[in-house]
């Protein structure tokens, strides 16, 4: 860790009883020096992120470079929401690569920012009525596997079809509680694309995928989708009135 400057003896007393700490904020050296006023407590911190000995995630929030073990703690005290996406991909070992773009889902919440000193940034994604499908694991909020698949269908462009697909092969999924998730909502270019892709999947690999699925999903054919934004050339789905414009061999490379 690079320190500019010595510490104030004010800021040694402090520091010394938050140098194992991984995450800081006012509310912490209140716990532990209440007599200090909130003031001088947001000076101190400051001048301990000024000097090199913490880095600084908002205003009023800081971390320990060498003490923190996850980033998606420091995300979400930042605001309020769960782990998802490729995230949880990587956290279910869905994925295999380092992805330094950390997803969480909010209800409204919409913004991106970089976390200074390091590789990583943060992606706030809001969901509204379908933020959901989480649970509290290893001290954070994390969407369970079949959530994390919803979204990724539902957000493909943060996933990309080629993990997506690779992740539902590779992992246990309970079909019905995928499948509430749909329940909730009224996206017919949603359910038309999940079904369009699953039953690439399933044609193809002989991944089993319960007929239920299908039935349900097929009836909220509407109108023509395309699987992602843009032109170029695609093949065109009568059944899931879905223009592929990815092709099937990128969307299962993994199994090619």
């Amino acid at each position: 860790m690079s320190k500019k400057n010595y510490l104030s003896q004010e800021e040694y007393k402090i520091w010394e009883y938050i140098k194992n700490k991984e995450i800081v904020d006012s509310e912490l050296i209140q716990q532990i020096f209440p007599e200090i006023t909130i003031n001088k407590k947001n000076k101190l911190l400051h001048n301990m992120y000024k000097k090199g000995y913490l880095k600084r995630a908002r205003n009023g929030l800081y971390y320990n470079p060498l003490e923190l073990k996850t980033f998606y703690k420091v995300a979400l005290r930042m605001h309020e929401g769960y782990v998802g996406l490729n995230s949880a991909l990587r956290y279910y070992n869905l994925i295999e690569y380092e992805d330094f773009t950390i997803c969480i889902m909010t209800k409204n919440h919409q913004k991106k920012i970089a976390l200074e000193g390091t590789k990583y940034e943060i992606q706030f994604i809001p969901l509204k009525n379908l933020f959901k499908g989480f649970k509290k694991e290893d001290e954070v909020y994390i969407s369970t596997v079949e959530k994390t698949i919803f979204d990724c269908f539902l957000k493909p462009k943060y996933t990309g079809f080629t993990s997506i697909t690779k992740a539902v092969y590779d992992t246990k999924i309970d079909w019905k509680k995928f499948m509430d998730f749909f329940n909730e909502t009224n996206n017919t270019s949603l359910c038309q694309r999940t079904g369009y892709i699953l039953e690439l999947m399933k044609k193809n690999t002989k991944f089993k995928i319960p007929l239920f699925v299908f039935e349900f999903l097929s009836k909220n054919i509407k109108n023509p989708v395309k699987l992602i934004p843009g032109n170029g050339k695609s093949t065109f789905n009568k059944k899931w009135k879905v223009q592929d414009n990815i092709g099937k061999e990128n969307i299962l490379a993994w199994w090619y």
